[in-house]
């Protein structure tokens, strides 16, 4: 299949679902004018760049579409290559009968991330820019997506070559100093050299720390849901996700192993993305099954960026359990929301006796909430937002990375800076030196190995 990424044939490809009121399709490569003029009952002048109205038709002459297009030419276009964008309405059927009809002239399906690739194989943009709007369309929240745009616009390829670009004149100056060690010049020694390259060093320490504010801002922040079985858990899960994907049941210990799904909370500030982990209840029990659910149920938890810690307020006889619960995961104040089930079903006075045994235990982030009518759920939704906000928190225009390659390469580049830092001869220190800017040529945008390129295009969507 990588192979096919290397080829000069014209690519075709649906960059939109069909379904909606448009469907958009895109033809890249040498024969797209070719293959789209055979489309039209008559071939006519065109302006580029400009959309104009299309029929098509098949080569039976059969009515496909009253189509928008837009056309252009090599080398100013996304690809650049010759590149056409047809609107066409939103039908399945319309769709797959128009892809047919190129694909029969000589088209090919595109892979995916082709067509990001075909612009980085033609100069239209980096690597790290192609990366950059992956990461856009993949984006679920307001943080992601202004990432993604800076990093479209090459602010992190900007930070990078600045860094390599310092390296590459220490490796110069390293290599320099050998020719003139019998000068004693000072500034060319390898103690000075070692000095700069600290600096340098230092940042890119700061880009490797970066990654975890980085992920959790594009895949979502890790939220483990815990607490006695039948506490309200799935429910809550469900109410969040605005769908019936728990199974809810007044059977205890419904649940037995994890279940996870990804969603966006929209507050009043902000939003955020949220990797949410439903998980089995936690109590005493001989049932070999539910015990390992409870032992991944713990995992979860200790694992977690955030636990929503579910109290039901209709047991008042099981304090003393819940409390052993809180125990077991070493009430964990500074990560715990916790969230008093089941308002619906308690009298008033209930919820405030409990609301104050939480204040005596030192839990100041509490949310009484019934998943049933939906009271409290919004106010719950902004104090997770609230308690997650520092772990997306970044300064303007501060580079983030988001992909695992990206910091695998930061961490090769980091281990040949240490072993520079430790040479004691110049020509160890420079050869390290420049291994280091080899390894992070995935970070500057430049291209890598072909099983990275083909592991990386992979991860794309069809169509872009």
């Amino acid at each position: 299949m990588w192979s096919d990424y290397l080829s000069n044939d014209t690519i075709v490809a649906l960059a939109s679902p069909p379904g909606g009121a448009i469907c958009i399709l895109r033809i890249s490569g040498p024969k797209a004018k070719t293959f789209f003029f055979s489309l039209l009952e008559t071939k006519r002048e065109i302006k580029e760049r400009t959309m104009f109205r299309a029929k098509l038709f098949s080569a039976d002459h059969v009515p496909m579409d009253d189509a928008l297009c837009a056309l252009f030419s090599a080398p100013k276009s996304y690809t650049g290559e010759d590149l056409i964008e047809i609107h066409l309405h939103g039908s399945a059927f319309v769709a797959t009968q128009v892809m047919e009809e190129l694909m029969r002239l000589g088209a090919r399906a595109a892979l995916p991330g082709e067509f990001s690739f075909r612009a980085v194989r033609n100069g239209k943009m980096d690597l790290t820019q192609a990366q950059a709007v992956a990461d856009l369309v993949s984006s679920s929240n307001q943080a992601a997506a202004e990432l993604a745009l800076e990093k479209m616009d090459g602010s992190q390829n900007r930070l990078v070559t600045e860094m390599s670009e310092n390296l590459r004149t220490l490796a110069s100056m390293s290599e320099l100093g050998i020719d003139f060690s019998d000068q004693d010049v000072e500034e060319l020694s390898l103690p000075a050299l070692k000095n700069k390259l600290l600096v340098v060093q230092a940042s890119l320490l700061k880009l490797q720390q970066s990654f975890d504010r980085g992920n959790k801002i594009q895949e979502g922040i890790h939220v483990a849901f815990i607490g006695l079985p039948n506490s309200g858990k799935s429910s809550l899960f469900n109410a969040l996700l605005g769908e019936d994907r728990a199974i809810v049941s007044d059977i205890a210990g419904t649940t037995r192993d994890v279940l996870r799904e990804k969603i966006t909370l929209r507050g009043k500030k902000t939003s955020l993305t949220l990797r949410l982990e439903d998980t089995a209840g936690i109590r005493a029990s001989s049932d070999v099954i539910e015990k390992m659910g409870i032992q991944k149920s713990l995992h979860s938890a200790e694992k977690s960026d955030l636990i929503l810690f579910l109290w039901d307020l209709t047991q008042p006889d099981s304090e003393n359990e819940i409390l052993s619960v809180w125990k077991s995961l070493g009430s964990p104040l500074e990560r715990t929301v916790v969230i008093l089930t089941k308002l619906d079903l308690v009298k008033e006075s209930v919820r405030i006796d409990t609301e104050k045994k939480l204040k005596e235990l030192g839990i100041r982030t509490f949310q009484s909430v019934s998943s049933l009518t939906q009271d409290g759920i919004n106010e719950a939704v902004e104090k997770i937002i609230a308690h997650c906000a520092h772990h997306i928190q970044r300064n303007p225009g501060e580079v983030l990375l988001t992909r695992l390659e990206q910091k695998q390469a930061v961490d090769r580049a980091l281990t040949h800076l240490n072993r520079a830092l430790s040479s004691a001869e110049e020509d160890l220190f420079a050869a390290d030196i420049r291994q280091a800017l080899l390894a992070l040529s995935p970070v500057m945008g430049e291209t890598p190995t072909d099983d990275l390129l083909g592991r990386i295009f992979s991860q794309f969507c069809i169509g872009k």
